[in-house]
């Protein structure tokens, strides 16, 4: 019997730059999996379990960098690590929501075939 698990927030499987900064750790990578409470990315340079990261996210067709204050790294696997987006404050948390909204869109328009 295959089991199902409801994330709590929508999920873009969609690649967008960032950069992630720590005391002493400054690393570029990318973003496979956005969400309003976290993300999944591969980066260049290692971090470890229960590091607080700042991000900045560059979204294409955006001018302004998407800037998370705190992300907790939850789990490290090679170059690919997870964080959690510590609650972000209501305005980051409405410029997420929105930032996945028009990646969704374009996705879904950008596989259609015509």
């Amino acid at each position: 019997m295959a089991w199902f698990f409801m994330r709590k927030h929508q999920r873009l499987a969609r690649l967008v730059s960032v950069r992630y900064l720590q005391d002493g750790v400054a690393g570029e990578g990318i973003i496979d999996d956005l969400s309003l409470s976290g993300s999944y990315m591969t980066g260049n340079t290692p971090v470890s379990v229960g590091m607080a990261l700042a991000l900045q996210m560059f979204v294409p067709g955006d001018p302004e960098p998407l800037l998370i204050d705190r992300a907790t790294v939850i789990w490290v696997k090679g170059s690919e690590f997870g964080v959690d987006f510590d609650t972000p404050e209501p305005r980051v948390a409405e410029r997420i929501t929105k930032v996945i909204s028009t990646l969704v869109k374009t996705q879904h328009g950008s596989s259609r075939k015509g």
